[in-house]
């Protein structure tokens, strides 16, 4: 088995593990639960994206092309065009990465905002607080608001992803 196989079902492991915190962070009742909730959803962007990451080596793997310096679609993308190659892969995950409504970019903004102070998710409407410490939203340039929800729909849609290209490349 590929070290990229591998490395896609831990991530997306690590996902599932996180949005069991992310539920746990949801339900708490403490000071800081915004702080938790705004860490696990963060936390399951950054292993969503890494998963997605690792799958798009596995997938350049599959075809025998040089995974070494891939960090994105379109190096991906770029590796099957020098190879001469097609695939139902890169056919199935350009559409995704083309369209503008797709959870995919979805996903991908939401985790490129956690980089960019000011244009970070939206935290899960948090309600009112033990504390004496209010704690203001910084975020003013809002992507897509990251609720458990949508993080659950992320990552089903990338499993089912995964898991359907991958019984697709098993059957060359």
């Amino acid at each position: 088995m590929s070290v990229f196989v591998t490395r896609t079902s831990q991530k997306l492991n690590f996902v599932q593990l996180q949005l069991e915190q992310l539920a746990q962070a949801q339900a708490s009742t403490g000071w800081s639960r915004q702080a938790q909730v705004e860490c696990c959803q963060e936390s399951v962007l950054f292993h969503l994206a890494s998963a997605y990451g690792a799958f798009l080596c596995e997938i350049g793997d599959h075809y025998r092309l040089e995974v070494a310096q891939l960090q994105s679609f379109a190096d991906l993308d770029t590796l099957f065009e020098q190879a001469a190659v097609q695939s139902p892969e890169r056919t199935e995950l350009a559409s995704l990465e083309q369209d503008a409504a797709s959870w995919l970019r979805r996903m991908h903004a939401a985790y490129g905002a956690c980089w960019r102070p000011g244009a970070r998710p939206a935290a899960v409407n948090v309600g009112e607080s033990q504390s004496e410490i209010r704690l203001m939203s910084l975020s003013v340039d809002v992507v897509t608001e990251v609720t458990p929800q949508l993080c659950q729909l992320w990552q089903r849609e990338l499993a089912q992803l995964v898991e359907r290209l991958r019984a697709g490349m098993q059957e060359w």
